[in-house]
């Protein structure tokens, strides 16, 4: 008779990494299309009133910097994961911590409320509970050693 214990993990595993793969691509996604309407002089219409209080005087660098923080990690990691490299888990782990901390950068920053926010927080909590799934058993300790 045939075991199926260590098929399921397998499969869990499998279906986590897909996942983890097309949430990273979505948030990474979206945060292009955030950083270029930001950069082009504000194409996505956010209010201009939430940029008093900041140390900014336009939207051209929090645009950069939503590319370089958000964008730029999350296409990484999701490629790390698409092409089972050995530091995808640690890459995603960045990625979604790089996520929690840019929102509650924005709350304490900008100290506005949007409607994104809530759900950008949760996205980044769905990448590090997708990466424990998809990595269970794995040392983020070796991920981050070559």
């Amino acid at each position: 008779m045939k075991s199926t214990t260590s098929a399921r993990p397998q499969a869990v595993s499998r279906t986590a990494n897909f996942s983890l793969i097309l949430l990273e691509v979505l948030v990474a996604v979206g945060a292009v299309f955030g950083g270029v309407g930001l950069i082009a002089n504000n194409a996505i219409g956010m209010l201009p009133e939430w940029l008093e209080g900041t140390p900014f005087t336009s939207w051209t660098v929090p645009g950069l910097l939503l590319l370089l923080v958000i964008a730029l990690p999350m296409a990484v990691a999701a490629i790390a994961e698409s092409l089972y490299l050995r530091w995808a888990f640690a890459t995603s782990v960045l990625a979604g911590v790089a996520q929690l901390s840019w929102i509650v950068a924005q709350w304490l920053i900008m100290q506005r409320y949007f409607f994104l926010q809530p759900v950008m927080f949760v996205a980044g909590v769905g990448v590090l509970a997708l990466a424990l799934v998809a990595h269970r058993g794995e040392s983020l300790r070796d991920s981050w050693h070559a």
